[in-house]
């Protein structure tokens, strides 16, 4: 299932920020809110909603319509109103809002995994449930297979983990770019390269993230998300082989670069079918458990 569309000519790669060296990134909890399922909404928005990663969704007549994007005057009133109540604001603080108010409405595609996590132990608690998803999610593509992930070495970076995964019509030499690092040195950008294991591979930039809470089915989870950077070639095909849930937007792409992946409509996939965000609920069965 491929319908993802190319809508320019050139790849910029992933511009993570930079400057002074500081120690590798640590999962946290970013709240201890349990979000409550609406009956009102669509599984779709209940999904994008207990991710706290999502905005400009909302359940419509024509799934197509479902994504708002932000635009210069909603932030500028946006802005306008915090100046009004809260008074004076420098122009720096001012255009950092309006970035973050942009990349929360330009949200990237993200995996998305439920699970009970060790609070002591959180970080690896986190890694160990996403490891396990992804090792069931390309268990359900064929000749594809997980390989691993590597942890980023500062903390300053976009992204806090990067993922890989080799074979198939996936990840293979003829069409991809496969991830190979030659130098003798350690990896300049991760603390756990192991080049035998990871060099050949496919690879995407990720954060990784313990969002909340969710009560989902009647049992209280953690929420855990890995948010897509970069290396989206593929993507709907993990998307819908997803062993937790998948959420996609109607179009992205890495950010400052021309390319951009688009798809008819938002979505999100569970349990080998595709919810769209409509006042209907709508749904559709997945025909194939393995792609």
């Amino acid at each position: 299932m491929h319908f993802l569309k190319n809508t320019a000519l050139t790849i910029s790669a992933l511009t993570l920020t930079a400057c002074m060296s500081t120690q590798p990134p640590v999962i946290t909890m970013q709240s201890n809110d349990v979000y409550q399922f609406n009956d009102k909404s669509s599984f779709a928005l209940n999904v994008a909603n207990m991710t706290r990663k999502t905005a400009g969704l909302s359940d419509v007549d024509l799934p197509e319509n479902a994504q708002f994007k932000s635009n210069n005057a909603l932030v500028g009133a946006e802005y306008a109103l915090a100046f009004l109540s809260d008074g004076l604001i420098d122009l720096a603080g001012s255009m950092g809002a309006q970035s973050q108010a942009d990349r929360a409405f330009n949200w990237k595609p993200m995996l998305v995994f439920l699970g009970e996590l060790n609070e002591q132990d959180l970080d690896a608690s986190a890694l160990n449930l996403v490891e396990s998803g992804l090792k069931e999610t390309f268990n359900n593509i064929a000749g594809t297979e997980y390989v691993g992930i590597a942890r980023s070495d500062n903390a300053r970076d976009s992204n806090n983990f990067m993922y890989f995964y080799k074979g198939g019509a996936l990840c293979n030499a003829e069409t991809r770019k496969l991830y190979i690092y030659t130098s003798p040195e350690p990896h300049p950008h991760f603390v756990d390269y192991d080049p035998a294991v990871f060099n050949g591979s496919c690879a995407s930039a990720v954060k990784i993230e313990v969002n909340g809470k969710v009560n989902y089915n009647g049992e209280v989870k953690d929420v855990v998300t890995m948010t897509i950077l970069n290396g989206y070639e593929g993507f709907d095909s993990i998307a819908v082989a997803t062993a937790g849930f998948s959420i996609v937007p109607k179009e992205y792409g890495v950010w400052g670069a021309d390319i951009k992946y688009t798809v008819p409509a938002p979505y999100v996939v569970h349990n080998n079918t595709m919810y769209l965000f409509s006042t209907s609920n709508r749904s559709y069965k997945l025909n194939n458990s393995v792609r």
